[in-house]
């Protein structure tokens, strides 16, 4: 009976979130991300990759929204913006049908990004959901119970902690990450869930090819094939 109830409140929420999402797309309290943002994202990398291709990616979002909050986030700490990063539970991971049959307790804890403009307008940043929210509209979308929330001076402090990128060496791990982006989004799985993938050529293709003219990746991809044949690959793009 327990779970028969879960899943009909999974169904429910469904069927809710659904018709929200699709009020807010159309009154605009639900967006994708802009222009402007899209050039902060790609001057911000983690891992040898540029944010701008990441956070369009929800794949790779989905189910790190912490590491995808935390370089969101990054796009507003040299602004006079408030910026927080915030943690706790949303109804979009509680009443999610993929888990009402666990006999595991549900962990809905979820990382999103609140900005306050200098002019006060509050706006939610969700990688996983890939777009912005009106504050008020998160809230009726997503009834989050907030357990912490890193204030902008915290994760300033933290984003300098971190060891910087290496981005002449960390470019080569472009070879193997943008096929699989691209292999996923052509995929009959990818074309579904990868909001900003299109088979005509999305935002998120054409940040790949922006980002392959930017580090010369036909000529990388070229190079490291020929010294892989020749069995003379440095050190520093060994795998």
């Amino acid at each position: 009976m327990g779970t028969q109830i879960k899943g009909l409140k999974a169904k429910l929420f469904d069927c809710k979130y659904r018709l929200l999402m699709n009020y807010g797309l159309k009154h605009g309290y639900f967006r994708q991300y802009d222009d402007e943002l899209i050039e902060k994202l790609r001057n911000i990398y983690f891992g040898g990759m540029p944010a701008s291709i990441l956070l369009l990616y929800i794949k790779w979002c989905n189910g790190k929204c912490y590491d995808s909050a935390i370089l969101m986030a990054r796009a507003f700490l040299d602004t006079d913006d408030d910026v927080n990063v915030i943690c706790g539970s949303v109804d979009s991971i509680k009443y999610n049908k993929r888990y009402i049959d666990d006999n595991e307790p549900i962990d809905a804890d979820h990382c999103f990004v609140e900005r306050i403009t200098k002019d006060g307008k509050k706006l939610i940043y969700d990688t996983t959901s890939g777009g912005v929210f009106d504050e008020w509209f998160y809230k009726l979308v997503e009834n989050p119970k907030i357990r912490l929330v890193r204030k902008k001076e915290e994760t300033i402090d933290f984003v300098n902690s971190e060891e910087p990128e290496d981005l002449e060496k960390d470019k080569y791990t472009s070879l193997i990450v943008i096929p699989s982006i691209e292999a996923y989004c052509a995929s009959e799985k990818g074309r579904i869930n990868e909001v900003y993938s299109s088979p005509k050529g999305g935002r998120l293709e054409e940040e790949i090819a922006y980002y392959k003219n930017l580090i010369d990746y036909d000529r990388l991809q070229r190079e490291t094939q020929e010294a892989i044949e020749k069995e003379d690959i440095p050190e520093f793009i060994k795998f």
